[in-house]
């Protein structure tokens, strides 16, 4: 997953040595200080409420629910980018796992060797070659780029299947539970970060995503991360 890898890669140290075109620097420490005062004071608490009292079984069946709902986006977007046979492994985990699996509770499809990928259309902006643009912040949301953040509210936003429950009240309190889960997980991750955290986060998101985009391979000599 990738918040995993943004983890490892700040653990070991990377450092992304070329500039980074953040020139909102001023504005996104001050956006980072104000996601930071939320996870202390709220998120945090609630995840390690959550770990604390909700059995690792459980925990891990809600995680895989919320992992079946994003093959939705990844099916997709792996169509939109050329990849029929990442397009045609998400569907069919989202399919045996929806049916097989008791709705996502349970990862049968991992079992059979079907492993699960992740696209999202800030990647498939990537691939079409669009650049990705200064890095930011979003309130809530944490690290980003302008790419990403037009992906995130258009497509992504619109096939994402917690955004289609009705009442909205029901939407608020599911995607609520997905938070504090997915912040269960990194709980163990709190302390890797050393020195400046703006910068640390910033240069290992920024590496992270650029290692998605270009599918692992060297993303530095990609001319659709240059920028607009």
């Amino acid at each position: 997953m990738k918040w995993l890898s943004i983890a490892v890669l700040v653990s070991v140290g990377t450092v992304v040595h070329a500039a980074e075109r953040d020139p909102f620097e001023p504005a996104n420490r001050a956006v980072f200080a104000f996601n930071d005062a939320v996870d202390r004071v709220a998120l945090r608490p609630a995840a390690k409420a959550y770990a604390s009292l909700v059995p690792g079984p459980i925990r891990e069946g809600v995680g895989n629910v919320f992992s079946n709902l994003g093959e939705v986006p990844t099916f997709l977007n792996a169509a939109l980018q050329g990849k029929p046979a990442e397009a045609a492994n998400a569907l069919g985990r989202f399919v045996f796992n929806s049916t097989i699996g008791l709705g996502g509770v349970l990862d049968v499809m991992t079992g059979f060797g079907a492993d699960q990928t992740d696209e999202d259309f800030g990647q498939t902006l990537g691939v079409w070659g669009v650049g990705e643009g200064a890095y930011v912040v979003l309130p809530f949301f944490g690290p980003s780029t302008l790419r990403d953040g037009v992906g995130r509210f258009t497509l992504d936003a619109a096939t994402d299947p917690l955004n289609q429950l009705s009442p909205s009240d029901h939407r608020v309190g599911v995607v609520a539970l997905g938070l504090v889960d997915k912040r269960a997980e990194f709980l163990g991750a709190d302390g890797l970060m050393q020195g400046d955290r703006y910068i640390a986060m910033r240069n290992a998101w920024l590496q992270n995503r650029r290692f998605a985009v270009a599918d692992g391979q060297d993303a530095s000599a990609d001319a659709f991360l240059e920028g607009f």
